[in-house]
């Protein structure tokens, strides 16, 4: 270009240089930065071409300045392609993170409701199982006969302990496609209560509104809400009267679980955010997890000394209030006015 200026001749095979000049700044730096030297190159040689007016052609002039502006354009044609390619690596690598993310978080939920079940399962049978023991430890030399029966449905409840954790822990060999089997539904609690009844506990079980059957995984969460409810009562307050109450309704069910301690086995947190597993342990922790997941709401507090645990789960269509009308004079006892709010109940377990 120089040459060009200098000698105000064109010569083609000089203009190659700018050209290739022009085309690594353009591909290099920023678009204004490479328009900035092409306008000034171009400027110098018409201005040259002017100047040195008689050795210049019209067509010498464009092919000069048109030699510029092509070297410009292939090097921000490259940038621009390399910056789409630099992209499409950023959104594959973020897919690729995306994916990975997504395959932890399933992971970790999975583990989480496999935990969940093989809680309930144990814990459950093992409770059912303590109960029967003591009763027959008591029966064994005064009523031999009821103590056998009693040591039989021990067995029995062992047998289906195993059961449901194999059949937790078989799922996890299967494809991850697999859709699980169907749990336990309300349909099974009247057996369950009737287990803690058979090993002494004191359950009174009310329903209320038109009994149905209620969404798979609805259906499941409102057995494990009352599954461990009981589990905790039976455990905590042996020998205490325990109270179940269901209320359906055309788009929620509602399940209040009662259970009375002794005076003085209840402590109330002072709100200032103590752990949620010191005070409720795993399984409340379950229970809430269960309830969240399907949409429902759950309410743990004390009256008193009644330990109640509130669940609501929808079912879809329109509801009438059913928290409010299962909670009933629950809600109305004169202690829910002196507690503060946001204190979380702890459950007799710690007081232990």
């Amino acid at each position: 270009m120089i040459y060009i200026v200098a000698t105000g001749s064109f010569n083609s095979a000089l203009s190659l240089p700018p050209l290739i000049a022009l085309c690594a700044i353009a591909g290099r730096y920023p678009m204004r930065r490479a328009m900035v030297v092409t306008v000034s190159a171009a400027g110098s040689i018409l201005a040259a071409s002017f100047i040195w007016g008689d050795n210049w052609l019209p067509v010498e002039r464009i092919a000069a300045v048109g030699w510029l502006l092509l070297g410009t354009c292939i090097g921000a044609l490259g940038r621009a392609r390399s910056g789409y390619v630099e992209a499409m690596e950023a959104r594959a690598e973020a897919a690729e993170s995306q994916r990975e993310a997504e395959a932890t978080q399933a992971v970790l939920a999975e583990r989480m409701r496999v935990a969940r079940d093989i809680h309930d399962a144990v814990a459950h049978h093992l409770t059912a199982i303590n109960l029967q023991i003591g009763t027959a430890q008591r029966l064994v030399h005064t009523r031999p006969e009821v103590a056998e029966q009693m040591l039989a449905q021990m067995h029995d409840i062992a047998g289906a302990a195993l059961s449901e954790v194999k059949a937790t822990v078989g799922m996890l060999r299967r494809d991850s496609l697999t859709v699980p089997e169907p749990g336990a539904g309300m349909s099974s609690m009247p057996g369950m209560v009737e287990v803690y009844r058979n090993a002494g506990a004191s359950i009174v079980v009310t329903v209320a509104g038109e009994q149905r059957s209620l969404p798979g995984d609805v259906d499941q969460v409102a057995y494990r809400v009352i599954q461990e409810s009981l589990t905790n009562a039976v455990r905590h307050a042996p020998g205490m009267p325990v109270a179940v109450r269901c209320h359906y309704d055309d788009g929620a069910v509602a399940i209040v679980v009662e259970n009375r301690v002794r005076s003085g086995e209840r402590v109330i947190d002072d709100g200032a955010g103590a752990d949620e597993q010191r005070l409720h342990g795993l399984g409340m922790i379950g229970m809430r997890e269960r309830v969240v997941a399907v949409g429902g709401t759950l309410d743990v507090r004390w009256v008193d000394d009644l330990f109640v645990v509130d669940a609501v789960l929808p079912t879809g269509g329109e509801s009438d209030d059913c928290e409010l009308t299962a909670r009933g004079d629950v809600d109305d006892h004169p202690d829910r006015a002196g507690r503060r709010p946001g204190a979380v109940p702890q459950h007799p377990a710690v007081t232990r």
